[in-house]
């Protein structure tokens, strides 16, 4: 059985930015934000620390820097 680990991350770590027309916001996660670039800025959390990150790389650079062993 071949594991992909391109979707192991993205179940993990990635809060996908989704519209609400109810609210007129954009909502990540639990939290709501009136613009896309706000709620774009908090598409990936790490799993130690609960920190957001905009992109996967900056992610994997913090948790290689701050969590490394």
């Amino acid at each position: 059985m071949k594991i992909n680990i391109s979707r192991i991350k993205y179940r993990i770590n990635y809060n996908p930015v989704n519209y609400n027309s109810r609210t007129g916001k954009y909502e990540s996660g639990n939290e709501s934000f009136t613009f896309y670039n706000q709620a774009k800025v908090n598409l990936w959390k790490c799993d130690k620390c609960d920190m957001k990150f905009g992109t996967f790389r900056s992610l994997r650079v913090h948790k290689s820097e701050v969590h490394a062993y």
